[in-house]
């Protein structure tokens, strides 16, 4: 039984839409949990780190309500830090106004905890230019476990590249969905160009786009100047 006490640690809450992956576009009402332990060079939520409000997940119910959006996406941070985010996933999945919940994670920690209804699971391991290390075993038990998961692989260089191509061959068994390249923002390059240049790079890569259906989705709340 949930308590009434029991609570998230959140960062904010916003409304806005979906910029990144397959959903692109989609009014979403967002819910950034607080906490990251992964340390991603140019994370450009950094300020999600440090910890943040903790929300009554009834509370949140209620903010959910109000704001009348149909599709519901919990990013961070790392969400699956967070200790009571499968109790979050369950309540929201018992809301009938609501369409979808879509939880984005590194998949660096995995959780066999998490399952709902109404669940997508985006898992966005970072590529070599962000610093850390690729989180292999960790994202094929969220592949074997949820079939409702897709992977979104940034990108900034040949480098990035390569150990996305070494992953996806090793377990082209386990991709199911499309797979997501977006292209990976930096500070010291213009979003658009990081963006074209990254397009002309996958594009280039004939095999690759042969033997996977991939698709190149930039940020596009970055291109458009939204949260």
């Amino acid at each position: 039984m949930i308590s009434e006490t029991t609570t998230v640690n959140v960062t904010e809450l916003f409304i806005s839409i979906q910029g990144e992956g397959i959903d692109a576009g989609a009014p979403s009402f967002f819910i950034r949990t607080s906490g990251c332990s992964i340390g991603c060079k140019y994370c450009d939520t950094k300020y999600s780190w440090s910890r943040g409000r903790e929300w009554k997940i009834d509370d949140l119910i209620e903010e959910v309500l109000k704001a009348e959006i149909p599709e519901v996406v919990i990013t961070g941070g790392e969400p699956v830090e967070e200790k009571n985010l499968s109790v979050l996933i369950r309540k929201l999945s018992e809301i009938d106004s609501i369409r979808k919940i879509t939880l984005e994670t590194c998949g660096h920690i995995f959780r066999d905890d998490l399952g709902a209804p109404k669940l997508k699971i985006v898992l966005s391991p970072k590529p070599p230019t962000m610093g850390v290390e690729f989180p292999e075993r960790a994202l094929q038990k969220f592949l074997t476990t949820y079939e409702d998961t897709y992977i979104k692989f940034a990108v900034y260089d040949k480098k990035d590249l390569k150990v996305i191509r070494q992953f996806t061959y090793r377990n082209a068994k386990l991709i199911r969905k499309p797979i997501v390249i977006q292209p990976l923002e930096v500070p010291f390059e213009n979003y658009v160009e990081t963006s074209k240049r990254v397009s002309e790079l996958v594009i280039a890569d004939r095999e690759f786009i042969n033997d996977f259906e991939v698709k190149i989705i930039p940020q596009l709340h970055k291109l458009i100047g939204l949260k």
